[in-house]
């Protein structure tokens, strides 16, 4: 189970969750370097990466593997996501139906433990169309 109980907030910690909470591109984490970069003159791709996947785990940011790479976001909630295939364009897209679906057919899958799902939706965004 994930949780906040014992996480030490450094610097760093604090200045990559502040990055993502402001940001819901579902920057990578390239994107998350060059944002904290900013304010953090010394820190590493390496301690950014480190620090993503802790946040990760702890439960305060969620990972999104969208076509193959890695992607970080503050939203918690089940919900799906909308992708441009031309600009690549990531919005969140919320459906207590299409959740509640999703629930219905894990409850079938007895031979697995499900412990996440998401669901994207391709297409081409308003500005590219």
């Amino acid at each position: 189970m994930t949780g906040t109980e014992g996480i030490k907030y450094t610097n760093q910690r604090v200045e990559i969750l502040n990055f993502i909470r402001d940001n819901f591109t579902h920057p990578t984490v390239d994107d998350v370097y060059e944002g904290v970069k900013k304010k953090l003159t010394r820190i590493s791709k390496a301690t950014v990466y480190q620090n993503l996947k802790f946040l990760t785990n702890k439960g305060l940011i969620q990972e999104v593997n969208i076509k193959g790479v890695s992607r970080f976001e503050p939203n918690l909630t089940p919900h799906h996501h909308i992708i441009c295939r031309n600009c690549g364009s990531i919005v969140d897209f919320e459906s207590k139906e299409l959740t509640d679906f999703s629930l219905e057919l894990i409850k079938k899958m007895k031979e697995y433990k499900i412990e996440s799902t998401n669901t994207n939706f391709f297409g081409v965004c308003d500005k590219c169309k």
